[in-house]
């Protein structure tokens, strides 16, 4: 295949999509195991809006024990916040519009290029707009700033292969993003023909009250099960006793993901991408509040293990691929229905974006494989 001029050590072949040319890239630098001593890698954790119960202030804040366990685990946790650019604006409005898409733009990029990892916490219900359905009676209310944040932080992690860690929320959202679908209340949406739900969820709120159950580990050699497992020379083929405290959960898996672990009542309770360039990995429990488990500290180490690792891939070279990885995120928005229309297959768009044009590239450095 005839290889395309760059200005970057990135490899591009004529037909090969933007996609694909970080995956293989990312991978070969990944490979070199440059960073495994490296400082504590920059991990993302996004800062919703809210308001402080004394005094009503404004602020932006985060899930504290996601950003404790990342500091034990040896990250450096850096808060995002989901700021809505312009006030009285519908968030949603950017999917088809390019002014305001281009100035969100400008924004989140910079702030995605120079992390080392991305963690998707837990929170409110994703807006079933994302996906193609109309609103459950069940669902609450979206925060739809942070629904357009996250949705393409997910996004643009995904296309750079950077270690990416969702919890609860941040895993159906991750899904959504792929193209994937939820339930948005379990108990009324449960399929009839499928086993009797477990309770995943339980009135008032955080306290030792909690749900838990046990999550059944289906793929012995998933980054799930590696990472549970730890140091030891044994696998564990079910986490005894998880915390739940969700009425959504995945529906339709999107593609290019596999179930890691499930519920007994078949719930999806983790999921990674299948790519071996990508830590992409998500769990519907909160490992965050039981980080006195050694289970759950061997989960955060290799999230922060893999975003060590990545810390090595030069940022640089990646920063000439901007215009088409804004070119794939459109790409992207176009293949959410508009608001209204319902899709009940979901969104099923193969991640196959934008190829490469000879004419918008550079001289190489070295030539392509």
């Amino acid at each position: 295949m005839m290889a395309l001029p760059m200005r970057t050590g990135v490899q591009a072949l004529a037909d090969t999509s933007v996609s694909e040319l970080l995956e293989q890239w990312i991978g070969e630098q990944l490979g070199r195991g440059d960073a495994a001593r490296g400082p504590r890698p920059r991990i993302g954790v996004l800062a919703a809006g809210g308001t402080l119960r004394d005094g009503g202030w404004p602020v932006y804040g985060s899930d504290a024990p996601t950003v404790h366990a990342i500091l034990e685990a040896g990250g450096l946790p850096c808060l995002i916040p989901a700021l809505p650019l312009l006030e009285g604006y519908d968030p949603l409005q950017i999917l088809s519009d390019e002014h305001t898409f281009a100035l969100l733009f400008d924004v989140f990029w910079p702030v995605v290029r120079n992390l080392d990892g991305l963690t998707l916490s837990g929170g409110g219900d994703v807006c079933a707009c994302l996906y193609g359905k109309p609103p459950h009676p069940q669902a609450e209310i979206p925060d739809l700033w942070r629904d357009v944040w996250e949705r393409y932080l997910a996004l643009l992690s995904w296309l750079l292969c950077l270690p990416t860690l969702g919890i609860c929320r941040g895993m159906q959202l991750m899904n959504v993003a792929l193209g994937g679908t939820i339930y948005q209340d379990l108990s009324a949406q449960w399929p009839k023909d499928r086993p009797k739900l477990v309770c995943h969820r339980a009135r008032g709120r955080v306290s030792s009250n909690w749900i838990t159950h046990p999550g059944q580990l289906v793929r012995p050699n998933s980054r799930l099960a590696l990472a549970v497992k730890g140091r030891g020379e044994l696998g564990r083929p079910v986490l005894e006793s998880v915390l739940s405290m969700h009425h959504q959960a995945v529906e339709m898996l999107a593609p290019g993901l596999e179930v890691s672990a499930a519920a007994p009542d078949g719930v999806i309770e983790a999921f990674e991408d299948v790519s071996p360039s990508r830590w992409w990995v998500a769990m519907q429990f909160h490992p965050e509040w039981s980080t006195h488990l050694s289970w759950v500290m061997g989960l955060f180490s290799a999230f922060v293990d893999a975003s060590r690792a990545y810390s090595s891939v030069s940022r640089e070279e990646i920063e000439p691929l901007r215009t088409e990885m804004r070119d794939w995120l459109r790409q992207r928005d176009r293949s959410v229905p508009p608001r209204g229309a319902t899709s009940p297959l979901g969104i099923d768009t193969p991640l196959t974006p934008v190829t490469r044009h000879p004419s918008t590239l550079l001289p190489s450095l070295r030539e392509a494989v």
